[in-house]
């Protein structure tokens, strides 16, 4: 089939628009890593004792992007064998860390953090599938401030009580740490979590050292 001159030119536009649009995501992504790499080293200046994070991960999740435009998250862990290092009070052995496109820095150093986080962050709520969505981005977040390192694919499940929605999310954690991550969410009618309601867990351990 034969393309008329204007639908090339327009598919032309909107493949440079695509490509405009991906080339500025990376740079964005790019400028927030220098941003959370400079602020690492900042704050772990002042350990008691000279340490590097072991691994440093953006979270690659469709969920996550959709309920948190304009911001990057990365795990960030540390070793914990032989000896667990004594580190900052903005760091945890296993914390996650949020990057704005701002440029502005926001710790969350453990599952009762992420409670706190969530309580606020989550908004405009309204339906199953939005419940859904805010369920799985989530537990992915509450991966990274668990003790196990690695997860299989979480399980969501969603229903309406009343005027509220409920849902629970829940991910496995992978041998030979073992035992799982668990969101519950509850959201009134006006779009927002309800706090008293909402539980991040942790039941996973760690896994041998290597």
């Amino acid at each position: 089939m034969r393309l008329g001159r204007t639908a090339v030119w327009s598919a032309g536009l909107l493949a440079a628009a695509v490509l405009a649009s991906a080339n500025s995501t990376q740079r964005q992504q790019e400028e927030n890593w220098h941003m959370l790499d400079s602020w690492l080293d900042k704050v772990l200046e002042s350990a008691p004792v000279k340490v590097k994070p072991q691994k440093v991960a953006r979270i690659e999740d469709s969920s996550v992007r959709t309920l948190f435009p304009g911001s990057d998250f990365y795990g960030v862990s540390f070793a914990t064998w032989p000896i667990a290092p004594r580190l900052p009070k903005e760091l945890s052995h296993d914390t996650l860390v949020r990057v704005r496109d701002d440029q502005s820095v926001e710790p969350i150093r453990d599952p009762d953090s992420l409670k706190t986080f969530l309580a606020t962050a989550l908004t405009g709520i309204r339906d199953e599938k939005q419940a859904e969505e805010a369920a799985l981005a989530s537990v992915r977040l509450a991966q990274s401030v668990a003790k196990a390192r690695s997860f299989g694919t979480p399980t969501v499940t969603v229903s309406r009580q009343g005027d509220a929605i409920v849902a629970d999310a829940r991910s496995a954690a992978s041998d030979p740490e073992g035992g799982e991550v668990a969101v519950h969410l509850e959201f009134a009618a006006d779009g927002k979590p309800k706090t008293e309601a909402l539980v991040v867990q942790d039941r996973t351990r760690r896994g041998p050292p290597g």
